[in-house]
């Protein structure tokens, strides 16, 4: 009985032992991250130290520090393409007949008057649409045997008078009435392209391009396109930051619908403070669920 009642209270001391060294390990603060505004003061890479840093004690992660978990996930290459060929300013992966010579339709938004990657991809017989609403002094046309420009902009929702953000490039063309503004289900019924496979889709669209993706994700039409082509932005001011932490889950998101980066490129970035963080990167998947 002795023996019993010994093994019971050695029972509930290791259990109160370890409720308290889980309490310690939840509770006390063991993360060695310095506060922003001293890694600020010291002109310290944020990212750098948050890397770095013991993060068990965080009860929440801030914006930045998953800002900076996207940047880290940048450097990870989950495919390598042994074809790969810079085709005006982007890559496009060719392995096992990704983007095959007949049927290759190629969707691009974002143009500001460089149709170099458009170009290069009509140049192998692909047949391409390029897409810019900012281009106000360039009517819908066919700038040669495969391309074609639209003067409209991809979104999360169709609308007619889209008031953009004020950047350089608004700046320069101000638009009076608002920009035309489509979801890409809604472009390809527009142009007949909605039983086609689109091979190619490119995104460089300055910000816009998380509400995109996401969209894109929600209503599953992103799951039958091959190649995506997208460059991420964090500006100072642009998304909100109290949206950063949604926009860089719609990232992580890409990996979860088998989306595997196999190039990163025109990687830019200020990580010395909060208030001035921005970063961006030219970032090609390959969908490797229909590939």
């Amino acid at each position: 009985m002795n023996i019993f009642k010994q093994f019971r209270w050695s029972i509930i001391v290791f259990v109160t032992i370890l409720g308290l060294v889980s309490v310690l390990y939840f509770f006390v603060p063991f993360h060695n991250m310095a506060d922003i505004s001293t890694l600020e003061k010291n002109n310290v890479d944020i990212c750098s130290a948050w890397r770095g840093a013991d993060k068990r004690a965080l009860r929440t992660v801030p914006w930045w520090g998953r800002a900076c978990d996207m940047a880290s996930d940048w450097t990870v290459r989950r495919y390598n393409c042994k074809d790969n060929r810079r085709m005006g300013n982007w890559p496009v992966c060719f392995d096992n007949n990704l983007v095959p010579q007949n049927n290759c339709l190629v969707y691009s938004f974002g143009i500001d008057n460089d149709f170099s990657f458009d170009d290069a991809m009509a140049a192998i017989g692909c047949t391409v649409y390029s897409f810019d609403p900012s281009m106000l002094d360039t009517a819908d046309h066919k700038r040669g045997d495969r391309v074609f420009f639209q003067r409209i902009g991809i979104s999360d929702k169709d609308d007619d008078h889209f008031v953009p953000r004020a950047d350089e490039y608004v700046e320069q063309r101000p638009a009076v009435n608002g920009w035309p503004m489509r979801r890409l289900q809604t472009i390809l019924d527009l142009l007949g392209h909605r039983k086609e496979q689109l091979t190619v889709l490119k995104l460089d669209i300055e910000g816009y391009e998380w509400d995109v993706t996401r969209d894109l994700l929600d209503s599953g039409i992103l799951s039958s396109v091959p190649q995506f082509l997208v460059e991420w932005h964090l500006f100072t001011d642009f998304p909100p930051r109290e949206r950063v932490p949604d926009a860089v889950d719609t990232y992580f998101r890409l990996n979860d619908m088998g989306f595997q980066l196999f190039v990163t490129g025109g990687v830019q970035h200020g990580f010395h403070s909060a208030s001035r963080f921005r970063i961006q990167a030219e970032v090609a998947y390959l969908n490797m669920k229909i590939n």
